[in-house]
């Protein structure tokens, strides 16, 4: 009679390991590479860029002043080869021509 008990228990608790394992699966976060985009943005002269970071939705925001628009799409660039697996969000603003 033990052993008829026992079968809805196992099972339960097997359901329950497979149940565990899919919610942490979906909540999974992205690396923390926001060091390594700073880094890069660094080497190539943009320190005027500030980023910021939500790994569980894997965006990454850049914000902040550069001179021209070739260095906002520089910026853009740089961030998404450091952090291949996020999305980047340019909020980057050009300096007004004679500000």
């Amino acid at each position: 009679m033990k052993e008829a008990n026992a079968a809805p228990m196992i099972l339960t608790a097997q359901l329950a390991l497979v149940a565990t394992a899919l919610l942490a699966a979906g909540c999974a976060s992205h690396p923390d590479d926001k060091a390594a985009v700073y880094a890069a943005l660094d080497k190539s002269n943009l320190s005027s860029v500030t980023v910021s970071q939500d790994r569980h939705s894997g965006i990454l925001t850049l914000t902040g002043i550069v001179a021209n628009g070739r260095q906002k799409s520089q910026a853009e660039t740089l961030a998404g080869q450091a952090a291949p697996g996020y999305t980047v969000r340019d909020r980057i603003q050009v300096k007004p021509t004679g500000a």
